[in-house]
């Protein structure tokens, strides 16, 4: 199944369809393999799980190529037909919009504006590019970079936070914080 997959992805520019238990099936094989390793090893056994390994860093890093390449058409109108899973979905939005935040900062630029461009509530950024919002998270967020490029995290949930508003907005839409 993997080398099928490996093959597909290698076979177009566009992402191929995963069974949406991609990776939780995945997780479970290689948990499973590793195991059995451990009880009975082998030098072939040991072998055939490196090169499972091999196959399944080279699929993920040809979708992450094709998720960044599709986030960039994104942000820049297109519309998404991607086939993503449920897990490279939610960092491909996250992408796409730390994206479209900075194509509207440039936008702003090109207008003349300095790093004024309006956030979706409305109002207009502080002179440092951002207005702060406290959050407090539902669910715990590994670290990640922000559209700022600052790293933030990692939060447990219930932690307290202040963000970005425009990310602190987005983590409450997708219901990871909640405004305090």
């Amino acid at each position: 199944m993997l080398r099928k997959i490996q093959t597909d992805e290698r076979a177009s520019s566009a992402l191929s369809r995963l069974p949406e238990d991609f990776y939780p099936s995945v997780q479970k094989k290689i948990s499973g393999a590793r195991e059995q390793l451990n009880k009975n090893f082998s030098l072939a056994d040991a072998k055939e799980f490196e090169n499972t390994l091999k196959v399944l860093r080279d699929i993920f890093m040809m979708r992450e190529q094709k998720m960044l390449l599709r986030a960039l058409a994104v942000a820049g109108g297109a519309r998404d037909g991607s086939a993503l899973t449920a897990e490279e979905k939610e960092a491909f939005d996250r992408v796409v919009a730390v994206l479209t935040e900075k194509n509207k900062w440039f936008e702003g630029l090109l207008e003349g504006r300095e790093r004024a461009a309006e956030e979706e509530g409305g109002s207009a950024r502080t002179g440092t590019g951002r207005s702060a919002m406290p959050v407090r998270f539902l669910v715990p967020m590994p670290a990640y970079v922000g559209s700022d490029g600052k790293s933030y995290g990692p939060f447990k949930a219930g932690e307290l936070a202040e963000l970005p508003e425009a990310e602190a907005n987005l983590l409450v839409r997708r219901k990871a914080a909640e405004t305090t």
